[in-house]
This record gives structure tokens, sequence and C-alpha cells, in this order.
């Protein structure tokens, strides 16, 4: 038993970097009949380096060529106030920012491929040092309940 546990310690940091769909209420998860899936959220900044602010066109535009095709099922935009350090200029920056909700299947062999597109699209298009990604393991449902 020891062996083991300190084999799981010293085996963890490597496996720090994967993403395991493994619910954290499993009970709940299958009385509700949600499915194992994935979380992940995109930031997208919406200043330029120049100070100019990525208009709602731009985004739409943005949004209808790149995310919706990539993830047709759906997702949830959000409109936020995000605060990142800049390095090079040594100073916190404060802007609006919006967040893209997506929940995906682990099992989406083209998941990564669609993420990094996406993000490095949105860097190249927009002069952006970085588009933010958390992506949380989880369970959820979309399915219709019958209304009484």
């Amino acid at each position: 038993m020891r062996r083991a546990f300190a084999s799981l310690i010293l085996t963890s940091p490597l496996l720090g970097g994967c993403i395991v769909p493994v619910s954290v209420t499993p009970n709940l998860c299958r009385e509700i009949g949600a499915k194992d899936g994935l979380q992940i959220r995109l930031a997208f900044g919406l200043t330029r380096p120049d100070g100019s602010v990525i208009d709602t066109q731009d985004w739409q535009q943005f949004v209808d060529s790149e995310i919706t095709p990539r993830f047709p099922a759906g997702f949830t935009i959000i409109d936020a106030q995000g605060q990142w350090y800049d390095a090079a200029g040594q100073r916190v920056i404060q802007e609006k920012s919006r967040i893209v909700w997506i929940i995906a299947s682990a099992t989406d062999r083209s998941l990564q491929a669609h993420l990094r597109t996406i993000r490095q699209i949105y860097q190249k298009r927009f002069s952006q040092q970085a588009v933010g990604l958390a992506i949380q393991s989880g369970c959820s449902s979309f399915e219709s309940l019958p209304v009484e």
C-alpha cells in the first residue's frame, strides 16, 4: 500500500498536463443523465496594442468564420472585464473581453487543433499577445426536461 501511494505521488507530476474526464460527483451526474465532458473557456481581449477596440462587427465576423464552424453544436459568449500583466510594458492592463464557453467531448480528436487554430487566428488577426484558455473536466446535460 505504501509503495503504491509513493508511486502515485511520484507519477502525479507526469500527469499534470493530462485532462481526464472524471466527474467529481458521478452519482449526481448519473442521476440527472449528464455526460462526462470538458468545459472549455477561451478569454479574448478586445483592445488592440494601439488602443483601438475590436468592434462588435469584427468580433461577430470572427465568431462566424472561426468559432462556429469548429463548434457547430453551440457555445456561449459572455461579456467580461479582463486584467493581465504586460511584462514588456511592465504594467497591469485592464480591458473589455469576451469569454467563449464550450462544452465538448474529451474524445473529440479535432478538439486540440480547433482550439489552437482559433487562438492563433485571433492573435494574428487582432494583434493580440495571447488568448486565454481554461479546461476543466465535468459533466453536463443539454437535454430537454418534460414540462409539468
